[in-house]
């Protein structure tokens, strides 16, 4: 193969390779100071590249913020869908999923991503910037996790797949509201059991309106 034909597959690489590292060098910052409290310039050093670099792959500091939380979603992605595809296949019933989806919601450390997410929504409010509402995060998660749910599941009709699934995770946003209300995002061991218990609360509110049979 030809170094003309090489040349463009090593500029990408390096491109994906400062990219990745433009982000977590952006993630390591937020959580070294608790918000994203950091210039470009702080950034592109840490990142190990330079002030041009930061600005060829993101258009903002805001641009790079939200990546940076987009990315943390998406292993949180990752995590449930691991969770719920190590789980025994379910038995076509509503209940069976509305047990696996919970399980994964106990599974996955929610309270590590909510605080985390927090810190730079709350940053940006402060900053007069638009507020990104964790709604929102949890609605794309929703989304995506809703088809891949659904073509595990062929028994259950996709409707009542999206409808449960939007059930738990828009509750897991209004609890994370309350849990921030309540804590602080302050990451502790009475934080966590605040946590859980709303946690608790929140499934057995939904499975109060899935009864067996169902």
């Amino acid at each position: 193969m030809s170094p003309r034909l090489i040349a463009p597959d090593r500029r990408a690489e390096l491109k994906a390779r400062h990219r990745e590292a433009i982000l977590d060098a952006a993630d390591a910052l937020i959580r070294e100071r608790g918000k994203p409290q950091f210039s470009v310039d702080e950034l592109a050093e840490r990142a190990d590249v330079s002030r041009r670099t930061v600005f060829n792959h993101f258009s903002s500091l805001d641009d790079v913020l939200m990546t940076t939380c987009t990315r943390l979603l998406s292993d949180v992605v990752n995590d449930f869908r691991a969770a719920t595809q190590t789980a025994p296949a379910a038995d076509g019933s509503l209940v069976a999923l509305f047990d696996e989806i919970t399980s994964a919601v106990r599974a996955i450390d929610l309270p590590t991503v909510v605080a985390y997410l927090w810190g730079v929504l709350a940053e940006e409010r402060e900053n007069g910037r638009s507020p990104h509402a964790l709604s929102d995060v949890f609605t794309r998660a929703t989304e995506q996790l809703s088809l891949e749910i659904a073509d595990r599941n062929p028994a259950i009709d996709s409707f009542e797949v999206a409808i449960l699934l939007s059930s738990v995770m828009n509750g897991v946003a209004v609890i994370s509201g309350h849990w921030i209300t309540r804590t602080g995002g302050l990451l502790d061991a009475s934080s966590r059991i605040v946590w859980d218990d709303l946690v608790d609360r929140l499934i057995a509110s939904i499975r109060a309106g899935y009864p067996a049979g169902s």
